[in-house]
């Protein structure tokens, strides 16, 4: 909240303790599931001080949620389109080393695997 309305209209949305609708959870359950599609990669970019590939992780992992979340939509492959070919998914030799140092225990090398799949039934 940045000024005086904005607080009003927040007090005014939760003056009233109603529960959401059936129809309202059945959304909300909708879209909890459809964010489980993806890998929760929170960007750290620990993984790629150890990439002997020097892939940037973080972001061909972005561009493969956005491909899941779209099933296949044009932001991602024209993200991928613009990745040099020794730095795509393809490339990644399943070491392992990035995914001994990420937090979020992501298995990089089977999402990239995965990715590189789906980018070659699109062809």
């Amino acid at each position: 909240m940045s000024n005086m309305a904005q607080l009003k209209e927040n007090i005014k949305t939760f003056e009233t303790d109603a529960p959401v609708t059936e129809e309202e959870e059945k959304a909300l359950y909708k879209i909890a599931d459809s964010l489980k599609k993806g890998v929760p990669c929170t960007a750290c970019r620990y993984c790629t001080t150890a990439c002997p590939k020097g892939l940037d992780i973080p972001h061909l992992l972005y561009l493969y949620n956005e491909y899941l979340f779209t099933d296949g939509g044009i932001i991602a492959k024209l993200g991928i389109s613009a990745v040099p070919e020794d730095k795509k998914p393809s490339t990644c030799i399943s070491c392992g080393k990035c995914e001994r140092l990420c937090p979020q225990v992501i298995p990089v090398s089977l999402a990239f695997r995965e990715f590189t799949e789906k980018l070659k039934e699109d062809q």
